[in-house]
């Protein structure tokens, strides 16, 4: 592939990490991306922002965006018909029928287009909870007792559990339950927005380590990329809710052994699933067990951090992974890779409004990217940037990254 001539259309609700390394690589980018974040706009050929478009912010539109997503993008295949490969970040994991339609649209422009993606069949599989429980229990691996939500309909559980919604992308819509008072009050609360309950869940809680795994597939055989600690909630970061994603440590720093079997049940699903590309899977440890959370068949978000620790451009991995003579050059890149160094991604949130000129400030900050684009106050609860930092260590990635956030707080609190 020549890469030098290759364009690509990338959608998704946070496009920038995957833009970034594709713009290092030689793509000439096309983006339909959510929020437009200030760093992304030097790196695409063309944009369409769903923010700009529509001309609202993000509580108004995260719950519309999808639609936005499918159309803009068809629109801007339109204005550039001769892009050669699209890729879809995250944002419509779970939306099968606006995945249907926005293969179906940009096939229509373009039937020579390469999708870069998990075909829809292999994300409904990837998805579907039961499934894949009951392979795990086949295969003797751990998982937290899952119930579809019935109302009336008593459930062997005990406080606290995880009342969730099966497709709770990023922590939105996961709750702990701690009494029967909590969850009649979570429940008032939901059903304001959800009237019927459909498609909720309840789980057993488990208390541990979050961890994630990244693998990269060709559809039949997989290979690990880095096992990641995930930071669930970080306080300093501001999420709006308890269990929000607020980034990654790449690598975890777990026991060899423990790293070794999430890597074992991540390999074998993603086999079994027939994934390609780059694919995320989730987990909580505890006990040195790791219990299957969920899978994210897609470019995960600790892509960016993943590289700064290895020093390698992973999308040029995940774009050669849909080529089958590529397969023995990955895995020989990856058992090559040398770096140990650790790399902390957090995501900040406004802890209230933030004006034009504190993110102005913010976005001086050295390690800042994601960065908000200073033509608009911020709400609070709104995404704002996020810090990278990489070290020698373990520790000194995450408190050296924690000591940004730090700034970014002192920022905001001086208004």
């Amino acid at each position: 592939m020549e890469k030098t001539s290759s364009s690509i259309l990338v959608i998704g609700f946070n496009t920038l990490p995957l833009v970034y390394s594709l713009k290092q690589i030689g793509f000439e980018v096309f983006v339909v991306d959510f929020f437009g974040d200030l760093d992304l706009y030097p790196l695409v050929k063309d944009s369409i922002i769903i923010t700009e478009e529509i001309e609202a912010g993000y509580e108004y539109l995260r719950e519309k965006y999808r639609t936005f997503l499918i159309s803009f993008a068809i629109k801007l295949l339109k204005e550039n018909p001769s892009i050669r490969y699209f890729i879809i970040s995250s944002g419509l994991d779970d939306a099968y029928d606006e995945r249907e339609k926005l293969f179906e649209g940009l096939h229509k422009i373009n039937p020579k287009l390469i999708s870069l993606n998990n075909e829809i069949s292999v994300i409904k599989k990837s998805r579907d909870t039961s499934r894949i429980h009951e392979l795990l229990k086949n295969w003797g691996y751990p998982y937290p007792s899952t119930y579809s939500y019935i109302p009336n309909i008593t459930v062997d559980l005990q406080y606290p559990f995880i009342f969730k919604k099966r497709t709770s992308s990023g922590g939105l819509n996961v709750f702990k339950i701690d009494s029967p008072d909590s969850f009649h009050f979570r429940m008032k609360l939901v059903k304001i927005r959800d009237p019927e309950l459909t498609d909720w869940q309840l789980q057993e809680y488990i208390s541990g380590i979050p961890v994630s795994c990244t693998v990269i597939s060709n559809g039949k055989s997989s290979e690990l990329i880095s096992v990641n600690r995930q930071i669930i909630g970080e306080k300093l970061c501001n999420p709006p809710k308890e269990f929000m994603y607020c980034g990654n440590i790449v690598p975890a720093n777990l026991l060899p052994s423990d790293a070794k079997y999430i890597t074992e049940i991540s390999l074998r699903l993603s086999d079994e699933l027939n994934l390609k590309g780059i694919n995320g899977f989730d987990f909580v440890l505890k006990d040195h067990k790791p219990y299957f959370m969920e899978i994210n068949p897609r470019i995960p978000g600790s892509i960016r951090a993943s590289e700064s620790s290895m020093n390698l451009n992973l999308l040029d991995l995940h774009v050669q992974s849909f080529d089958p003579h590529q397969w023995d050059s990955i895995t020989m890149k990856l058992k090559n890779v040398k770096s140990k160094s650790f790399t902390t991604k957090l995501i900040y949130f406004a802890p209230a409004d933030v004006s034009k000129d504190m993110i102005r400030r913010i976005n001086s900050i050295s390690n800042i990217h994601d960065k908000s684009r200073p033509s608009s106050n911020l709400k609070r609860n709104d995404p704002v940037c996020s810090v990278l930092f990489t070290a020698s260590s373990f520790a000194e990635s995450y408190f050296e990254a924690l000591k940004i956030i730090e700034k970014i707080n002192e920022i905001i609190q001086k208004k």
